[in-house]
């Protein structure tokens, strides 16, 4: 079996489509396809990204296959088969980006980049967050007290890429900068802290991108 029959098989292992991996992988569906149908050489970056998004070992993309051209760019690598790995499909791998700070408060400063994740059975996000699509979930750190008593200090939010509705608590990056803020569609944007102390942000005539819905949060314990 190639690497990209691999790709397709856990692909639709996890419930996805081309579009939703594409999506996920920031690269085309086109690509996706490419891959999956093996027209298009897979990169290293590409199979080592997929791994951590998917929740795989690398090697479940290349363990069935005698030799396997894997193209990095620069050289061309053979590699062997590898035992046979298993996939749950009742568990979500979602990546944690510790070094990513939410600000329910100031803004700060964000560097991008998972440095974790972790699995958590379906059943316990539908169960406690109410979750019915699994696609486009993240967790990063809250700091401030601007979202108290609605959101804890310091704790850990369940992010997930998607529209927001009229006051709903969302993640939104302003220059570099991500606030924590419930948001406030009428009579016109603004973001709204549900502690009062803290003051409106207008998002009129502001460069402003919705990261997504905050759908729960992990308490730390200290």
């Amino acid at each position: 079996m190639l690497v990209g029959d691999r790709i397709r098989e856990a692909r639709i292992a996890k419930s996805l489509t081309r579009k939703d991996l594409g999506d996920m992988m920031s690269v085309a569906e086109k690509t996706i396809y490419n891959y999956e149908t093996n027209k298009q050489a897979v990169t290293l970056d590409f199979l080592e990204k997929l791994s951590d998004i998917l929740g795989l070992d690398y090697e479940y993309f290349v363990h069935k296959s005698k030799s396997i051209s894997l193209n990095d760019g620069v050289h061309k690598l053979s590699i062997s088969p590898k035992p046979t790995a298993q996939i749950n499909t009742d568990i979500v791998q979602i990546p944690i980006y510790d070094d990513v700070v939410a600000s329910a408060g100031g803004g700060v400063i964000n560097d991008e980049y998972p440095t974790q994740s972790v699995g958590i059975d379906k059943g316990f996000l539908r169960t406690h967050f109410g979750l019915s699509s699994f696609l486009g979930l993240s967790i990063i750190t809250a700091k401030g007290d601007s979202m108290s008593p609605t959101i804890p200090e310091n704790c850990q939010l369940l992010v997930q890429k998607s529209v927001p509705k009229e006051g709903q608590i969302c993640v939104v990056r302003i220059d570099d900068e991500l606030y924590v803020k419930r948001l406030q569609k009428l009579p016109k944007y603004r973001l709204i802290s549900d502690n009062k102390s803290y003051e409106n942000i207008e998002l009129e005539g502001r460069e402003y991108d919705i990261v997504g819905v905050v759908v729960g949060f992990f308490k730390r314990m200290i």
